[in-house]
């Protein structure tokens, strides 16, 4: 395509003015010199340009640097309000939206573009990236850090472009909604599926990009599993041609959605709007290099899948897709070690004879000890800890009772409720704390279980009834400081889940073998943003909302909590006159 441009008559007359020769811009020499040809090419369109406007050089300043195709359809699009980039790592999609950032500030003086960045590290990346892009073009720019200390939340970096008497700005600052506020401009949302709190972040920009048909926003970002805006934005994501298949081809072959590309990689999310995906694989075929990460030699994107430890991770990371299994919080075989086939009951509606029996203290008829696993097959001797998940319709109501047995947690008795009603479930829960060896309940008391809460704590006493409100925040606990996260709070469902996933680790965990619980227990991911924050999402489905697992990490709350009941007992004579 090139040379076939370089040899018309007035692309001749024009090298000839400029000083090159075709010829030296043809593939023999490109071959050698790599962008060689490329950079004629636009040197001779700047010519042909100031050759159609009658000699005058186009004075407008703009962003005039070499870019790969799927790059240069996104800087060149001007007209989308909202554009999304879900690209492959490292093929430049910081680099593009650096150089449309700064063509911004060209051909709008005065503009600001307003970067939101997941960490500091990325922020300071973005600047480098706007800085590279000013030197390559020629422009002066200005970079300067108004950032307060090192925090991240603190972050303001500036880069300064001057044109026609005016100052624009490319301001890069924390990813939050307080800052999504603040702008009133163009809007990058760069690395958007790490962002904590990406829906109250679009909440807050959307308004401002929507009072001004000449604000723009562009989005980018790799995967991070499936609970997040980002995927939403761009999941189901096809081409417009397809709109005009008429539904009966489609539905004959399932594959048509996928198949169909555009030439620039654009399709439509089923949110409406303009998706650009550029997958590794593409990313290859227009230039990029992959290099083997031992011998350093190049490679193909199926011998880089070939040689990655986890398959999953690598395609989320370079072929666009969105990661399910591999964020789960507890694994098969973490789950597959505390399994025992004795150590407790579940049971559906109400406590069954036997549940009670054995939570009391009582030797079960029949019982077969589990070799090696002694103290898992004794009658309950060890204090009862209860963790109670409230639901009524959607989800499931999950009590668990679990027996502390030295730091061994030992789940006796799991009870279901379905669609049962408040006061019936109050009463289940009264079998328990009345149970000699309960000690400490804790209680989901997020919307429907406040009720059930303070029934409980009024019935049993404050000491032994603990409310747990799940949209709060709490002191980060221990577990969470040897990750290495410096914050001093943490999101109460993060501490809940960590503490658990903590005690199937030290393998303290022992619970009955059951396939709807293990599905359950498996429905919670953690996401880990790079700023340090973690999230844990759960999915949800006609079996509940991992009811189970926020029961087991209840109880494993109530049974850390400091304190108790207190307990009277009378001194006997020859104890006397002694500290105790």
């Amino acid at each position: 395509m090139i040379e076939k441009f370089l040899q018309t008559p007035e692309t001749v007359t024009i090298l000839k003015r400029v000083a090159l020769r075709p010829v030296a811009c043809g593939p023999g020499v490109g071959a050698t010199v790599p962008g060689y040809a490329e950079r004629c090419r636009q040197r001779v369109e700047r010519e042909l340009q100031r050759h159609r406007n009658g000699g005058r050089a186009d004075t407008a300043p703009r962003v005039r640097i070499a870019l790969r195709p799927y790059q240069q359809a996104i800087f060149d699009d001007r007209s989308s309000g909202i554009l999304i980039l879900h690209w492959s790592r490292q093929i430049g999609k910081s680099f593009t939206l650096a150089a449309w950032a700064v063509d911004r500030l060209l051909t709008r003086p005065g503009r600001l573009v307003t970067v939101l960045s997941n960490s500091r590290e990325n922020g300071a990346e973005f600047v480098a990236k706007c800085a590279e892009v000013c030197h390559l073009n020629g422009t002066e720019y200005e970079s300067v850090d108004k950032s307060q200390g090192v925090r991240f939340q603190n972050m303001r970096m500036e880069v300064r472009i001057r044109a026609n008497g005016k100052t624009g700005r490319i301001k890069v600052l924390a990813a939050n909604p307080r800052t999504a506020r603040g702008f009133s401009g163009d809007l990058i949302l760069d690395e958007f599926a790490f962002h904590e709190d990406s829906a109250a972040i679009w909440e807050a920009a959307e308004p401002i990009l929507a009072s001004n048909p000449d604000f723009l926003c562009r989005i980018a970002s790799t995967g991070n599993g499936r609970h997040n805006l980002f995927y939403r934005m761009v999941s189901e994501a096809v081409n417009p041609q397809i709109a005009q298949i008429g539904a009966d081809v489609e539905n004959e072959n399932p594959t048509l959605r996928k198949s169909v590309k555009s030439a620039d990689g654009i399709c439509i999310g089923h949110l409406g709007f303009k998706v650009s995906r550029v997958p590794r694989t593409r990313a290859h075929a227009m230039g990029v290099a992959i290099y083997d990460s031992n011998t350093r030699e190049p490679i193909t994107p199926d011998e880089a899948r070939a040689q990655a430890l986890d398959k999953r991770a690598y395609d989320q990371n370079y072929e666009c897709a969105f990661a399910d299994e591999n964020l789960t919080l507890l694994s098969h075989e973490l789950i597959s070690a505390a399994e025992r086939d004795n150590v407790g009951f579940i049971c559906e509606q109400n406590w069954s004879a036997e549940a009670l029996a054995l939570m009391r203290g009582q030797s079960r008829t029949g019982f077969q000890p589990v070799s090696g696993d002694r103290q898992d097959a004794c009658p309950t001797t060890g204090n009862l800890y209860v963790g109670f998940d409230v639901g009524r319709k959607v989800d499931l109501s999950v009590i668990t009772v679990m027996e502390d047995l030295n730091g061994l947690k030992i789940v006796r008795g799991i009870l279901r409720m379905q669609n049962l009603r408040l006061p019936e479930q109050q009463i289940r829960l009264g079998e328990i704390c009345r149970l000699p060896k309960f000690r400490r309940a804790a209680i989901d008391m997020t919307g429907l279980g406040l009720g059930l809460f303070e029934y409980a704590q009024k019935e049993f006493g404050s000491s032994r009834i603990h409310g747990v409100n799940f949209s709060t925040t709490v002191p980060a606990t221990r577990t969470v400081a040897l990750e290495g996260r410096k914050r001093e709070t943490v999101r109460v469902t993060e501490a809940l889940a960590m503490e658990l996933l903590q005690a199937y680790e030290d393998r303290r965990m022992r619970h009955p073998a059951d396939g709807r619980l293990r599905d359950d227990l498996r429905k919670p991911e953690k996401i880990t943003t790079p700023g340090g924050r973690v999230s844990i999402a759960a999915t949800r489905d006609e079996a509940g909302h991992a009811d189970h697992f926020w029961s087991f990490a209840l109880a494993i709350e109530a049974a850390s909590m400091m304190g108790g009941p207190f307990v009277y007992r009378a001194v006997r004579g020859g104890e006397r006159g002694l500290l105790v």
